[in-house]
């Protein structure tokens, strides 16, 4: 078992058999007090609106203020930090993609925080696959055309990205493909799907929430989507493999609730319980879809397996292709 799973597995353990720890799920939450969920990125992308959709339902669910609190900056770094600092009442949590676990292979050395101490997982919220897409008014009309273009004017091809996920998910492709393109960061996927709208960068890789509104105004071109099968919201755009990349190449991403350490365990189950109940609303499964979200809760321990597995997955991925990684 890794450092990372087995750390969580024990403090799991320790929280649920602890007699020095007040049972609080009764009281919690208070009324009058407020959720604090800080969201990594700056509003307008999926994970603002995921934040705030379950940030919604907290409020409606439990009759408390619960706000959300845009902390973008550093690859979603600085927003983890400050769930990792943050008090250990319950009322503070992050919401996170797998960009959390990626900073650990990119930005191993540039972290204030121990990624696998200072957090305790609640429960996986949703899984999304990913667009590649250019310019709407560009004359790449399809993936093949990217690539030629790519490896024809290598210097004269950018592609632009909000984060380690968008950035690993373009490198990966990158390697698998053939393609070209220097990276552009972006605080957040709405500034950097903009910069392909505006004709900033050639092209970029990003959620469906991100880049549909984009795509049906035809501002954007949606030239492969990552997941193995095609879309049913985009049925003529393809996939990976049918554009020629070679292999089961996917890519996807996912989002979920973090707390930090030391949160009382029976809290921590109240949240996840809670978190289920809104997760099986129709309203909100529909709402998720609307944007090719697809809803996938799990138990804290459960979330955590997942981290693990993928944190092993891409670094092995990093290993493979030369990826610039810190060890």
């Amino acid at each position: 078992m890794s450092k990372f799973l087995s750390t969580l597995t024990t403090a799991f353990l320790l929280l649920g058999v602890s007699l020095s720890v007040p049972a609080q799920a009764a009281d919690y939450p208070e009324k009058g007090k407020t959720i604090m969920l800080t969201v990594p990125f700056p509003p307008g992308g999926a994970s603002d609106v995921i934040g705030r959709l379950i940030a919604q339902k907290l409020s409606e669910a439990w009759g408390v203020d619960a706000v959300v609190d845009n902390r973008a900056g550093g690859e979603s770094m600085v927003g983890a930090s400050v769930v990792a600092n943050s008090k250990k009442d319950g009322y503070h949590m992050g919401l996170f993609t797998l960009d959390f676990v990626l900073n650990r292979i990119v930005h191993a050395k540039n972290q204030s925080y121990d990624a696998a101490r200072d957090f305790t997982p609640i429960s996986l919220l949703a899984k999304s696959p990913l667009y590649l897409v250019v310019n709407g008014k560009s004359d790449i009309k399809n993936f093949a055309d990217l690539k030629k273009l790519s490896i024809e004017k290598p210097d004269g091809v950018f592609y632009s990205s909000c984060c380690s996920v968008m950035n690993f998910s373009t490198e990966m492709l990158k390697n698998a493909s053939g393609i070209k393109g220097e990276h552009v960061p972006y605080k957040g996927s709405s500034p950097s799907v903009n910069a392909v709208v505006a004709g900033e960068t050639t092209y970029a890789i990003d959620t469906p929430v991100s880049v549909q509104s984009y795509i049906q105004a035809g501002r954007l071109k949606g030239l492969a989507v990552t997941s193995r099968k095609r879309d049913p919201s985009f049925p003529d755009i393809p996939n990976l493999n049918e554009v020629g990349v070679p292999g089961d190449f996917e890519l996807a991403t996912w989002w979920g609730i973090l707390m930090p350490s030391g949160v009382p365990n029976d809290i921590v189950q109240k949240l996840n319980a809670q978190l289920h109940k809104i997760l099986a609303q129709d309203d909100v499964k529909k709402k998720l879809a609307e944007f090719g979200v697809q809803v996938a809760p799990t138990s804290p321990a459960d979330f955590a397996k997942l981290m693990e597995s993928d944190y092993q997955r891409y670094l092995q991925v990093a290993k493979d292709n030369n990826l610039l990684f810190s060890e």
